[in-house]
């Protein structure tokens, strides 16, 4: 249970609510054995697709995580049946990371969860609420990238 005290550290706010959504969100898909950071990469690919190749480094840049830890979460997946990769063509350097279409599933159960997830976090509040959450959120992270 959250502290109702007013004075609540903001950043333990955060994260107590950061958590809250990975356990649920991990809860609600784990028949499918993927991480968080595993699905993020999983809806940016599908977001991607149509448009140009996705090498790790896109990814890594999405994530703003370590190219290591990009490399070992990519493995996963592919050991998983979620995605392949291949060295790029024109750039011997570049590992470009597609689809397999095994996701597809997956997808149709992620839309309705995330939707259910955001209805649910923001119950009870007014559109002009909702758009100032947006705003100070984003503001916040702007505030601590600096």
């Amino acid at each position: 249970m959250l502290d109702s005290d007013k004075n609540a550290n903001i950043g333990s706010l955060i994260k107590v609510l950061s958590d809250a959504i990975s356990k649920k969100a991990k809860n609600d898909f784990k028949e499918y054995n993927l991480t968080m950071q595993q699905i993020k990469i999983l809806s940016y690919l599908k977001q991607m697709e149509g448009r140009e190749p996705v090498s790790q480094k896109d990814i890594q840049d999405y994530l703003r995580i370590a190219h290591p830890t990009v490399v070992s979460i990519l493995k996963g997946m592919e050991a998983k049946g979620f995605i392949k990769t291949h060295t790029c063509e024109t750039d011997k350097r570049m590992k470009i990371v597609c689809l397999t279409g095994k996701e597809n599933d997956f997808f149709e159960k992620v839309i309705i969860g995330r939707k259910k997830m955001e209805n649910q976090i923001l119950k009870g509040m007014t559109e002009d609420e909702k758009e100032h959450l947006r705003d100070y959120l984003k503001r916040m992270y702007e505030n601590i990238k600096e």
